[in-house]
């Protein structure tokens, strides 16, 4: 009886630990700075380009063509292609 409690403790920890793993892989918050192209994307001071996901702040972001701005968000990568779900953002005035 011991035997078993012991394999299944083990066992939900390694789902726990997997869990985990998988959130921490899944996107990162991130503050990137940038111009807002005609494609809708942001292009990054480092050259980086994030497509900007749906969201009421994506909306925003999306409208201001051409401005410099500072977002932040959820940032996640797949098949080579960055795109930020954005929380917050601001206009740098240059």
């Amino acid at each position: 009886m011991k035997r078993n409690k012991k394999y299944l403790f083990v066992g939900i920890c390694a789902l726990v630990i997997t869990f985990i793993s998988g959130l921490a892989l899944a996107g990162s918050t991130m503050t990137i700075t940038g111009t807002v192209n005609d494609d809708y994307q942001i292009e990054a001071d480092d050259g980086t380009v994030y497509a900007v996901k749906e969201s009421k702040k994506g909306d925003e972001v999306v409208e201001l063509i051409g401005k410099k701005i500072k977002a932040t968000g959820m940032v996640e990568e797949s098949e080579g292609e960055k795109t930020i779900t954005i929380t917050s953002y601001e206009i740098i005035e240059e």
